[in-house]
């Protein structure tokens, strides 16, 4: 860790040390979030039996930008695990076209996902739920103790998880919020058996923790690539993780890398005609 905290202490004068630090401290992060699901295990599960004792209920997962990629993520292990009706749906379509999504005689279940909670799709989200559903429930994910959303504790149907204060990045690009907060919904979706998930949680930290410490000199090679385009491609729950990963790309870079996000065989339907000369294609011989 010593060469990865020299490398941080440079960007102080060159820049982006905000951006290093909380991309350095997830791990960390991981497990912070963990224990503070652990000791609000009885409250989560006492508010979501309120939920799910109710007939046929509906799951939205929401966010804005980077926050609404974690319902991307997620959507799909959410309705396998609940077996009811699971959408990722953004704020920023919400708030626009409020009717196309909720269904007003149904039980509603809106998980927000925000960093700072306080953006105006994300308040006025859960305003134009509460104006549409007839019977809803609020599950406020968050990093801000300040934000609007953490805020809305003690309502009636309203649970705030408030994750770790370090969590509330301060660089532009979400890095450590975004996966502790994907971290969060995981484990509210496995929140009945938590502790059994510990040795998991273990292991990821340990795999955040050697990429972060043994493969900068690869991610380096790659960073260092002559490309102007990339392409993630995932599919499932990486549908997600391939649109998260194409946005950071393009924060980080200042737009000057052009990116796109698809799915495996989806890519092949047209869109991969945005592949040219300049697109990075990442051939493992080359980072080795």
């Amino acid at each position: 860790m010593k060469y990865l905290n020299y490398q941080i202490e440079d960007l102080k004068t060159l820049g982006g040390f905000n951006t290093a630090k909380e991309i350095c401290s997830q791990p960390r992060h991981w497990g912070e979030t963990y224990l503070k699901l652990v000791k609000e295990q009885g409250k989560i599960l006492k508010f979501l039996e309120k939920v799910f004792k109710k007939d046929c209920p509906d799951v939205i997962l929401t966010g804005a930008g980077t926050s609404a990629f974690i319902g991307e993520a997620l959507v799909g292990e959410f309705q396998k695990k609940l077996n009811v009706s699971c959408r990722a749906i953004s704020t920023t379509d919400i708030i626009t076209h409020p009717e196309n999504y909720f269904l007003k005689m149904r039980p509603t279940l809106l998980i927000s996902f925000a960093r700072s909670g306080d953006s105006p799709e994300s308040v006025a989200a859960v305003e134009l739920a509460k104006e549409y559903c007839d019977d809803l429930y609020e599950f406020n994910i968050t990093c801000n103790k300040d934000g609007a959303l953490a805020k809305r504790t003690g309502e009636i149907n309203s649970y705030v998880l408030l994750l770790p204060e370090e969590t509330n990045d301060l660089s532009l690009a979400m890095t450590s919020s975004f996966s502790s907060m994907l971290l969060a919904g995981f484990l509210i979706l496995n929140i009945d058996e938590i502790r059994k998930i510990e040795p998991l949680i273990k292991r990821i930290q340990h795999s955040g923790d050697f990429i972060l410490k043994q493969c900068l000199p690869d991610l380096k090679k790659i960073a260092e690539m002559d490309f102007g385009r990339m392409v993630f491609l995932g599919s499932g729950p990486l549908t997600g993780i391939a649109h998260e990963s194409h946005l950071k790309v393009q924060e980080m870079t200042d737009g000057q890398i052009i990116c796109k996000h698809d799915s495996f065989l989806g890519f092949r339907h047209g869109p991969k005609a945005v592949v040219n000369d300049k697109t990075s294609k990442m051939n493992p011989e080359q980072v080795r």
